[in-house]
């Protein structure tokens, strides 16, 4: 499976969770949509965490190494970060070594909160002055930060479906959100119940 677009999954409703996601079981088999560098860079365009004009100037000024190497550092990041999910979702402690890994990435990204003026008003946005592939990482370890600090952890959550490895932040209005879509598992563990319903009926 290549990184194309298509192929990416925005079904957690927070950039950390899509980014755990960007591994899946699919057929059975656990299924990483991201081979490549370039696919990285892809997904951080397609989550809006990276425009268009700067993902072909990282691909300009990284060289393959350097996109290589960086891309190992991006998957270690995805397994702490789909640990920490764990762990909030089974409503369990998240470990000091799992936030001193988060702030490790948090830390490469030297810079300061600049103020800018919007049509409503204005807004701080962070200015980075960061080398530009730690700029790539840097914003995966905010959003961790950020699922950390602001996110309600009762409302992180993972598919019901056993078989699934998809997180999601539940936002409906009732909290009662169980599948990371309805297309992918929700419809799909409904049939099972209900034939399951169905056999056991029969055997009454």
């Amino acid at each position: 499976m290549g990184g194309a677009g298509s192929q990416f999954l925005f079904v957690g409703n927070h950039p950390c969770l899509d980014f755990i996601n960007t591994q899946m079981i699919v057929k059975g088999e656990l299924t990483d949509v991201l081979i490549r560098f370039e696919d990285f860079v892809s997904w951080l365009v397609h989550a809006k965490l990276l425009t268009r004009a700067q993902s072909e100037l990282v691909k300009k000024e990284l060289t393959r190494r350097e996109g290589e190497a960086l891309f190992e550092r991006v998957k270690m990041l995805r397994a702490t970060l789909r640990a920490v999910a764990e762990r909030i979702a089974s409503r369990e402690s998240v470990p000091d070594s799992l936030i001193k890994s988060i702030n490790h990435f948090l830390s490469q990204r030297p810079g300061y909160p600049q103020l800018v003026r919007t049509k409503g008003g204005f807004e701080q946005r962070f200015h980075s002055i960061a080398a530009q592939a730690d700029d790539l990482v840097a914003p995966l370890g905010e959003a961790a930060s950020d699922l950390l600090c602001r996110a309600d952890p009762a409302l992180v959550k993972k598919c019901a479906n056993a078989a699934c490895i998809l997180y999601f932040y539940d936002t409906t209005k009732n909290h009662g959100r169980n599948w990371c879509s309805m297309q992918l598992c929700g419809n799909r563990m409904k049939v099972a119940a209900y034939f399951q319903r169905r056999r056991n009926r029969a055997q009454l």
